[in-house]
C-alpha cells in the first residue's frame, strides 16, 4: 500500500513539475508566443530601442501562430513588433518571461498582451487610450499612468515616445553635422569634410516602415530641381542587405546609398539621436543643419528655398 501511495505521490510531483516547466520560461531567454487570427503566414519585423536585441529580427507567423525566442539576461526591456500594415505593438519582458499575444488581423490595435504585469498594464492603458475622445484626454491618461507607475518600463517607453516627438539637440537648426565617414555601397567615401561647400540631404529610412517609394520620388525630384551643389545620401536602417539591393534596383537609386545593418545602433544614428524612420536631415554648405524631421512637406520643404531654382518653383521642370 505504501509503495502504491509513493508511486502516486511521485506521479503527482512529476506532473506538477512538467506543468510548471511548460507554462514558464527559461532563464536567460525571452519568448513571445500566441496567435493572430486572420494572419496566416507573415514575416513581422521586431526590434528593440533599449538593447533586448541588436538590430532587427524577424518574427515568423505560421498559420496564425507565433513562437519567437531570443537570448536575454537583463531585468527588463521592451520590443516593438511591426505589422505588415506598418502599425506597431510594443511588448515588455524580463529574462525567463513568456509573453503571450492574442490578436486579430482585423483589429490589430486591440491585440491583448499578457505574461507579466507590465504587458497587462499596458494593454489596459491602450484600451483606455483607444476609447478616449480627445488628444487632451489621451495625454491625461498617459500622464496619470506615468505618475502612478514611475518605475514601470511602460512609463519609460511612454517617456521615450514623448522624446521621439521632440527634436534632439544634435538636430536643432544651426548645429553642425557630427564628423562621420561612410563608405557607400558603390565604394565611395563620404565624410563631413567632403560635404563642405555643398548642400547635403541625409534620408534615414527602413523598408519595414513604409513610404520608401514616395521618399525616393521626392529625392529624385529635388536633385532635378536643385540649382546648388547638392549631395543626397540614402541611409538605410534595415539589417537585410538583400532588401536594400532590391530597393536600389526597383526605385533606381542613383545617389549615394549606405547601410551597415546596425539599424538604430548605427553610429551616426546614435550621435544624431534619431529614434524613428523615415527621418530627413538637410545641411547647408557649411555642414550646419537647416532643416530636419520626419515629415518632408512640413519639416524639409521650407528649408529648400536656397536649393531649388526659381524655374523649378514655378513648375518649369520635368517630373
Amino acid at each position: 500500500m505504501c509503495r502504491v501511495l509513493d508511486i502516486r505521490h511521485c506521479s503527482i510531483i512529476v506532473f506538477t513539475l512538467f506543468a510548471l516547466i511548460s507554462c514558464g520560461g527559461k532563464k536567460g531567454e525571452l519568448r513571445i508566443k500566441g496567435e493572430i487570427t486572420g494572419l496566416n503566414n507573415a514575416e513581422l519585423t521586431i526590434y528593440s530601442r533599449d538593447g533586448v536585441i541588436t538590430g532587427i529580427d524577424t518574427l515568423h507567423v505560421r498559420q496564425g501562430k507565433i513562437d519567437w525566442r531570443c537570448p536575454y539576461d537583463r531585468e527588463r526591456g521592451s520590443l516593438t513588433i511591426v505589422y505588415p500594415t506598418y502599425s506597431t505593438l510594443t511588448v515588455f519582458g524580463s529574462s525567463g518571461d513568456v509573453i503571450v499575444i492574442d490578436g486579430d488581423a482585423k483589429q490589430l490595435g486591440a491585440t491583448k498582451v499578457s505574461g507579466n504585469e507590465d504587458n497587462e498594464a499596458y494593454t489596459r492603458l491602450r484600451v483606455s487610450l483607444s476609447n478616449a475622445a480627445t488628444a487632451e484626454s489621451r495625454d491625461s491618461l498617459r500622464r496619470s499612468f506615468m505618475a502612478q507607475n514611475p518605475e514601470s518600463p511602460v512609463t519609460r517607453f511612454l517617456q521615450l515616445e514623448e522624446l521621439a516627438r521632440q527634436k534632439p539637440s544634435a538636430l536643432r537648426n544651426g548645429e553642425a553635422l557630427p564628423d562621420f565617414s561612410l563608405v557607400t555601397r558603390a565604394g565611395d567615401t563620404i565624410t563631413t569634410d567632403s560635404l563642405k561647400g555643398k548642400y547635403a540631404l541625409l534620408a534615414f529610412w527602413a523598408n519595414w516602415r513604409g513610404g520608401t517609394s514616395t521618399m525616393n520620388i521626392r529625392i529624385r525630384r529635388l536633385r532635378r530641381q536643385a540649382k546648388a551643389r547638392l549631395e543626397c545620401i540614402s541611409y538605410n536602417m534595415d539589417v537585410n542587405m538583400s532588401i536594400l539591393s532590391y530597393i536600389e534596383r526597383t526605385d533606381t537609386i542613383t545617389w549615394h546609398s549606405y547601410g551597415d545593418r546596425m539599424a538604430f545602433q548605427s553610429d551616426l544614428v546614435l550621435r544624431l539621436g534619431i529614434r524613428d524612420v523615415p527621418y530627413y536631415v538637410l545641411a547647408d554648405t557649411a555642414s550646419r543643419i537647416i532643416a530636419s524631421g520626419p515629415d518632408w512637406q512640413k519639416d524639409i520643404e521650407p528649408g529648400l528655398e536656397e536649393i531649388i531654382s526659381p524655374s523649378a518653383k514655378d513648375g518649369n521642370t520635368d517630373e
